[in-house]
């Protein structure tokens, strides 16, 4: 998703006004790069690992990112499971594969939609113009 009104909309119906816990990313982290950057691209996954972090890789991969714009994002798990170190340092590391010279603002917190084995992450990250 690259237009800009199209993943405020997105963001707004996925956080709820009520989310102030300072360790998770919330709804301003997104609203930060959205309000400075010249383009953003959106990027939704849910799946279970291995197959999430190659998901990611894939988005990715189809965006050819060049610049050194900021990334926000966001990982969620079932609030009956829990996220394994590794697993985030995977996602983590995918998009430094893609992004080498961005900084990346992360956080986890749980998402009750998702089944137990489930992870997902949102992605936003600013494009240079094009």
């Amino acid at each position: 998703m690259k237009n800009k009104e199209e993943i405020r909309r997105y963001l707004d119906a996925r956080f709820s006004a009520s989310e102030d816990d300072m360790v998770q990313i919330v709804q301003n982290d997104f609203d930060r790069i959205l309000n400075s950057a010249a383009s953003c691209a959106l990027i939704t996954v849910e799946g279970a690992m291995p197959v999430l972090a190659e998901q990611l890789r894939t988005e990715l991969e189809a965006l050819h990112i060049e610049a050194d714009l900021d990334v926000v994002a966001k990982v969620s798990y079932h609030p009956a499971s829990e996220i394994s170190f590794d697993d985030l340092c995977s996602l983590l590391t995918v998009i430094h594969e893609f992004a080498p010279q961005v900084n990346i603002v992360w956080g986890c917190g749980t998402d009750a939609r998702l089944t137990a084995r489930s992870l997902s992450i949102l992605l936003l990250t600013g494009l240079s113009a094009e």
